[in-house]
């Protein structure tokens, strides 16, 4: 007598259960042997060609805006079409978008005078006074209005700002003052810098042109760099240290400046998730694949080839975008492989990326950000942020679980340098997304034409590969988001420090 369970036989529930345990098993090889084929496919071999490709000469250092950029965003677009990735938007995989470079103009029309009960001290350009290059042509005079911060300022209506600087508020005071001369209808503004040393650094700056992201917006009055030095010793006093304002001075002042648009590029592919509800989510894999150019040659080598910086972080976005591509059925969460241009310009690259999201940064679960992965240590890659999230325990974790890669995680061994700030990560995080930046450090090939292919560490730099590989697998294949330590939230993205 057969036993009916559920409508079923006990002998055909029994077979049926035994078939899915069989199918299930037969999946889980099939998703392992999938994956094992994926990372299988990250190479020395690979790495070698395609960091050879982009440091190649002809590439002429990969500088931001160049034509050798667009051939490398191109060649990176190629790669990821191959590999079957989807566009970032919509047929296309470059993402472009708006430089402006801005320098100073014929030295006849930069003017710069102030004047008192004494009379009128016209300044020397470059020894006395240094113009802020703000606009084809401004000008403008009033009465000095001394004040001791941008906060200060409500109607300035025909003034001019007098503001001391130095290292402590320069910060502040160059992300606030166009605000600040716009907002108060100020006619223009002093920018005193208490110290000759500083004064001849920041005038350096900008003395050539410089690159900003986005369409150049001017303003109508100049702003001025002077030293306190070139200063009656009354008013440098009472700008400087606070002292007694002397009534009766005034300023008047002439720039111009010459501006010339241009444009750069993000190169952008994605593997949607095979998850209904994750795939909305996104893990994105960034690397910058500029450099600096050709410059002054060193023992003859004129061109910066930037093999480690970041032909190894682009090589590397490359190598996961396609091991990722072989993976069926695909992780759960989407996965999005970036390589952005301006990094050495600024990150500007990944900052238009992160006001001009295609993925929404909300829905943007972790950023893996990799920026000089190929020398150094063999056995070791520092991950700074690592103490910031739940991304730390976890990438330590997946060190242990692969001792064939014979990798060690450690954290930012170099905290003064504030390699924090200085890639493309940070862009993600100041916006919320969690992150970890991938780095070996600087060395003496670092920002030099000697930093070419054949100093790269290939098989380090694979291992790594197959590392971020796995580690990019468990975010995107767990259940849980990545998660802020919220003291590191605060820090970062609620006071941007």
């Amino acid at each position: 007598m057969y036993r009916r369970v559920g409508g079923l036989t006990l002998a055909a529930a029994v077979s049926l259960t035994l078939v899915g345990d069989l199918l299930a098993q037969t999946q889980s090889s099939a998703a392992m042997a999938t994956e094992s084929g994926a990372v299988a496919s990250i190479s020395v071999a690979d790495l070698q060609d395609k960091i050879g490709v982009l440091a190649h000469d002809s590439m002429r250092g990969r500088e931001t805006p160049s034509p050798e950029l667009v051939e490398t965003a191109e060649y990176v677009a190629s790669v990821f079409r191959a590999a079957g990735l989807k566009p970032g938007l919509g047929d296309s995989y470059i993402q472009w978008f708006p430089l402006s470079m801005v320098g100073p103009g014929a030295n006849e029309s930069q003017r710069l005078s102030v004047s008192g009960p004494s009379g009128t001290l016209t300044l020397t350009l470059g020894e006395e006074f240094a113009p802020i290059p703000v606009a084809e042509s401004a000008s403008g005079s009033g009465a000095l209005l001394r004040i001791a911060s941008l906060d200060e300022i409500s109607d300035a209506t025909d003034r001019v700002l007098a503001l001391a600087v130095n290292e402590n508020n320069i910060r502040s005071v160059f992300t606030g003052f166009q605000y600040a001369v716009q907002g108060s209808g100020a006619a223009g503004a002093l920018l005193v810098v208490e110290s000759d040393d500083y004064y001849e650094r920041l005038k350096s700056f900008f003395s050539s042109a410089r690159m900003s992201l986005g369409e150049f917006e001017g303003l109508p009055s100049p702003v001025m760099l002077v030293p306190a030095s070139a200063l009656p010793s009354a008013l440098a006093s009472a700008i400087v240290d606070g002292g007694a304002w002397p009534d009766g001075w005034s300023a008047e002042m002439e720039s111009t400046a010459l501006i010339r648009e241009e444009s750069a590029m993000n190169t952008i592919g994605w593997i949607e998730g095979s998850d209904p509800d994750l795939k909305r989510e996104y893990v994105i894999f960034t690397a910058h694949m500029d450099h600096v150019g050709v410059g002054r040659a060193v023992d003859g080598d004129s061109i910066y080839n930037g093999a480690d910086d970041d032909a190894s972080g682009t090589a590397v976005v490359m190598e996961l975008a396609e091991a990722f591509a072989k993976m069926q059925p695909a992780p759960r969460r989407s996965m999005v492989f970036m390589t952005v241009s301006g990094e050495e310009k600024g990150l500007l690259g990944s900052q238009w990326y992160s006001e001009h999201p295609i993925f929404p940064l909300e829905q943007t679960v972790a950023n893996l950000n990799m920026d000089m992965v190929g020398r150094n240590w063999q056995d070791t890659i520092a991950a700074i942020g690592k103490d910031e999230s739940s991304l730390g325990p976890l990438v330590e974790r997946v060190a242990a679980e692969h001792p064939e890669l014979d990798m060690v995680v450690i954290d930012d061994q170099w905290p003064n340098e504030n390699f924090y700030f200085r890639s493309d990560h940070y862009n993600f995080a100041r916006k919320g997304v969690p992150i970890l930046f991938f780095f070996n450090g600087t060395h003496d090939d670092y920002h030099r034409p000697s930093d070419q292919p054949e100093k790269i560490e290939y098989d380090k730099t694979a291992r790594l590969a197959k590392l971020l590989y796995y580690l990019g697998l468990q975010v995107a294949n767990s259940d849980g988001r990545p998660e802020w330590v919220p003291e590191a939230y605060e820090r970062v993205v609620e006071t941007g420090e």
